[in-house]
């Protein structure tokens, strides 16, 4: 079992939300500037620790929604990590089996979701975004035995099953941008019909050996990876 990866979303909030109580001058006597060193993008528990402090801190100084639009995504998918679970080989190429799990329950910071502008939870906790969780797919290269990952994750919907509830015959595959740490950037449109066929087959084959009920849906952003469209 590999490390947990702590996605670059995590980072961009606890880096903004630091930024904010900090313009303000408004830390209290028990922080320490130098607890604010980034963590390791497999620090899982300091990651936790930073979110519930920052909760913290921004009840403290009284809490507000954000007032103008952000280009920041308005949702709870920064709430989550990711754990590699299998790498399967293609050629010169692997796709890894990942899945999402939550850092922290969104009933532990409430504050910090109300700042961030989440819907509902203004007035109280009432948001579970199932949808973020689940197992998906990463794609890239293999260079000293690790995997490069490119910067998009693949998946199927839960939709696409029939009355049974098992999948239907070539269900698609969806494939849509992702950004963990550093990844790198694949034009998905050049991935041609020789190389999107055996990473369709490897997908399938996971994806019903594990359940299609367990699987990430995708985002509204996603699009038909196999067959292509």
């Amino acid at each position: 079992m590999s490390q947990p990866i702590i996605l670059q979303s995590t980072l961009d909030v606890i880096d903004y939300v630091w930024l904010y109580i900090d313009q303000q001058r408004e830390w209290s006597e028990r922080s320490n500037r130098d607890y604010w060193r980034r963590p390791r993008l497999t620090d899982l528990e300091a990651v936790r620790l930073r979110l519930l402090f920052l909760n913290t801190e921004l009840q403290r100084v009284g809490i507000r929604e954000l007032e103008e639009p952000t280009d920041r995504e308005q949702s709870t998918s920064w709430l989550y990590y990711e754990q590699e679970h299998e790498v399967i080989p293609i050629y010169d190429e692997a796709l890894a089996l990942v899945s999402r799990a939550q850092i922290l329950a969104e009933s532990a910071v409430p504050y910090l979701l109300a700042f961030m502008g989440i819907p509902g939870t203004k007035s109280g906790i009432d948001v579970e975004n199932h949808d973020s969780k689940g197992y998906h797919f990463h794609y890239g290269k293999v260079k000293n035995d690790t995997l490069k990952r490119y910067d998009v994750l693949l998946t199927f919907n839960k939709i696409d099953a029939g009355e049974d509830k098992y999948p239907i015959r070539n269900i698609p595959l969806h494939i849509e941008r992702h950004a963990s740490a550093k990844c790198y950037h694949i034009d998905a449109s050049t991935i041609g019909h020789n190389r999107r066929l055996p990473i369709y087959l490897v997908c399938k084959k996971a994806m019903i050996s594990r359940g299609l009920e367990s699987f990430m849906t995708p985002s509204h952003d996603s699009w038909q990876f196999y067959p292509a469209v």
